[in-house]
Order: structure tokens, then C-alpha cells, then sequence
């Protein structure tokens, strides 16, 4: 009787192993959970891929509308006109055989700091010398020459003592001459550049004249 037990139970173990293969004879995973394997260690987190490039510009958008005016400002305060300050000095044939030092001055009232000073000389020069020389003229303000930009001056140049007087116009602009009395001169001087001195002359039987004019100064 005990042995037909133990046969029995032989049956029934073989009888499960032969089902549990498929018809082409290959073994199959069995489905009782009691059997399945534990999980595994999480892997490593792998490394960030590159960043994309970017992406292609979207299309134009639709003109906006027009926003609302804005509010208007207020009126600026008058300013005050500007009324032109001009003076001449002029003398009849000053014939001024001077080498070196003033020729004629004039005395103008500047009204404003702000303003710029145009001066302006005309009347005729010479400069002789039997070899190459040369003469300087120059105004000066108040004794000094003008800083602001440069100063304001003419040169004569000759090579051969021709007695030539030759008409000639000096002019510029000064800025930075306070407002106030300012005494304006026009000078001469020689030699210059290194040259030997010259026999100058100035004003040789004509008219010589020393205009001046305060002007405003536009902002840039």
C-alpha cells in the first residue's frame, strides 16, 4: 500500500513537468509568484544630453495700432530778443611803417557772457626784406590773444624786396570774453617762422577799418 503511494506521487510531479513545456518541447516560465526572482539595485542616473539649438525666428507679426496723442505740454516762457551790438573803427590812410607792436585799437562795450566776439581788420600790408621774410598781424583782447578756439591773425610771406602793398581782410570768431568793456587791438610783428626781420607797413594811403560784432552762440 505504500509503495503504490510513493508511485502515485512520482506520477503526479512528471505529469506536471510535461505540461509545463509547450508543444515544440521548449520549456515555459512558470507563472506561481513563489518562484519569480527579487528586483534589482536601481541603475546610476546617466549624464544630461546637450542643450538644443534653438529654434527658427517666428513669423512677423501685424502692425499694432496706433496709440493715443499724448497730452499737450505747456507753453515755454518768452525769451527775451536778441538786439544786435556792432561797432566800426575806421581811419583814412594810417601809413604805419611799424615793425613791431600796436597798430589801432577799439574800445567795445560786451553785453553778454554767454556771446562770441566776431572781429574783423581790412586794409592793406607789406612785408619787404631783400631775402625771405615774414610778418605777422593779430588781434588781441584786452592785450591778450584769443584761447577759444585759436588766434585770430594773418602772415605775409616774400622773398624779394618788391615794394608791393597787398590788401588783405583778418577775421574770426572769440569765445569766452566775459561781458564788460573789452579793448580790441590789431597788431604786428616780425619776424616770424624763423625768418630774418621785414620793413612792415600797414595801411598805406587807403582806409583801414576794425569792425565788431557780438553774436549769440547756437547750442550743438
Amino acid at each position: 500500500m505504500a509503495y503504490k503511494f510513493v508511485i502515485s506521487v512520482l506520477v503526479m510531479v512528471s505529469v506536471g513537468l510535461a505540461t509545463s513545456q509547450d508543444t515544440s518541447g521548449s520549456p515555459q516560465a512558470s507563472s506561481n509568484p513563489c518562484l519569480s526572482s527579487p528586483a534589482g539595485i536601481p541603475g546610476i542616473p546617466g549624464t544630461a544630453g546637450v542643450p538644443g539649438r534653438d529654434g527658427r525666428d517666428g513669423f512677423k507679426g501685424e502692425k499694432g495700432d496706433v496709440g493715443p496723442a499724448g497730452v499737450k505740454g505747456n507753453s515755454g516762457e518768452n525769451g527775451l530778443p536778441f538786439v544786435p551790438n556792432i561797432k566800426q573803427c575806421a581811419w583814412n590812410k594810417i601809413d604805419d611803417g611799424k615793425d613791431n607792436g600796436l597798430i589801432k585799437e577799439c574800445r567795445f562795450n560786451k553785453k553778454t557772457d554767454t556771446t562770441a566776439l566776431r572781429v574783423l581788420w581790412n586794409g592793406n600790408f607789406r612785408a619787404l626784406s631783400a631775402g625771405g621774410t615774414c610778418t605777422r598781424w593779430y588781434f588781441t583782447f584786452d592785450g591778450l590773444e584769443c584761447e577759444d578756439p585759436f588766434p585770430i591773425d594773418t602772415v605775409l610771406h616774400t622773398h624779394a624786396s618788391h615794394n608791393m602793398h597787398f590788401g588783405s581782410s583778418v577775421e574770426g570768431l572769440c569765445f569766452g570774453i566775459p561781458a564788460g568793456r573789452v579793448d580790441i587791438e590789431f597788431r604786428v610783428m616780425t619776424p616770424c617762422s624763423g625768418t630774418p626781420a621785414s620793413d612792415a607797413y600797414t595801411g598805406w594811403q587807403s582806409v583801414s577799418r576794425m569792425i565788431i560784432e557780438e553774436v549769440p552762440v547756437v547750442p550743438e
